[in-house]
């Protein structure tokens, strides 16, 4: 398998989705699921998938990284493209390197390292991790100052990093002087907004970044696709009304876990069963899936009504 190279002009075709990884009860990845999943994100006429921190890749050995390559680049739909995280550490993602290599897979996100990591050690890691792979990475910048927005320049400028997805969270996405100057280095599109659809009225509508990821665009994709041009023409007082079941469920993965309440989430919209978290994540209780159990169908809903527009127009 030898992947296409993903421009940036690709990744602004759609959302891109940010799935989790389904598992048997055995803790096995889940080709069956899997498949699903995938075939219900492109159905919705989104184009890529990027399986990182929903995933719960940090949390994956070596072999089961390679399970997972194995299983979810064969079962992909071929309308769909897929972006693979690797590291968060540096001496993980070098070793992953040689699975990616071995795999064939050209499109590779570096997750983002809490501690210990610094914005000098940050550029020079992810420069080697390039060189190791011998093409460009995605950078996922998710803390303040993560990156230095002119070391980000040259290492776009010299085909080290293709593309950023950017998730520095703030109580007011208009006021973020480290995005203005990211987006001064190296232009609006060459970032994806990182963080659903809260902070999209201004990432997409106001400052025009290239696209956004999203978790609940895995339930709702035609849904989270409209929302995408609508923004992007302008349109939003009907934006803000059409993205509130979105923003609900973000809000509840806020409070009970991003990436277990998406997890679960799936598996109670029936598109497939997701299965068991890997450790050091959990599933949700029964009284959590009675709780995101009305913004699940709340995401259905929005997606039957927008596929239904689509045909309609």
């Amino acid at each position: 398998m030898k992947q296409p190279v993903l421009t940036p002009q690709d990744y602004a075709k759609s959302v891109v989705a940010v799935p989790p990884i389904a598992l048997t009860a055995e803790g096995v990845v889940a080709e069956s699921a899997n498949r699903a999943i995938m075939s219900h994100i492109a159905d919705g006429g989104v184009t890529s998938v990027l399986y990182g921190g929903n995933a719960n890749l940090y949390h994956f050995g070596a072999e089961s990284f390679r399970e997972a390559l194995s299983v979810l680049f064969a079962n992909c739909p071929p309308n769909l493209q897929i972006l693979f995280s690797i590291g968060p550490d540096f001496g993980k993602a070098m070793d992953q390197a040689g699975d990616i290599l071995k795999a064939g897979v050209r499109n590779v996100l570096l997750l983002p390292m809490a501690f210990p990591a610094d914005a000098r050690g940050v550029a020079e890691g992810a420069r080697r991790i390039a060189d190791r792979l011998g093409f460009g990475i995605v950078l996922y910048v998710k803390r303040e100052n993560y990156i230095d927005p002119d070391a980000l320049g040259r290492l776009i400028e010299d085909g080290a990093v293709d593309f950023v997805k950017y998730a520095v969270e703030r109580d007011d996405a208009a006021a973020d002087p480290y995005l203005d100057r990211l987006i001064a280095a190296v232009g609006t599109d060459k970032i994806a907004s990182g963080m659903g659809e809260t902070p999209i009225h201004d990432h997409i509508g106001a400052r025009k970044m290239a696209t956004y990821t999203s978790g609940a665009v895995c339930i709702a994709p035609a849904a989270a696709n409209e929302l995408l041009e609508l923004y992007r023409a302008g349109e939003f007082d009907l934006a803000r009304r059409l993205s509130q079941p979105f923003l609900d469920f973000e809000v509840t993965r806020a409070k009970l876990g991003g990436t277990s309440v998406l997890h679960d989430g799936i598996t109670l919209s029936g598109i497939a069963d997701c299965g068991p978290l890997m450790p050091l994540v959990s599933n949700l209780d029964e009284s959590q899936k009675a709780m995101i159990m009305p913004q699940v169908e709340a995401l259905m809903a929005a997606e039957s009504a927008a596929r239904q527009r689509a045909r309609a127009a």
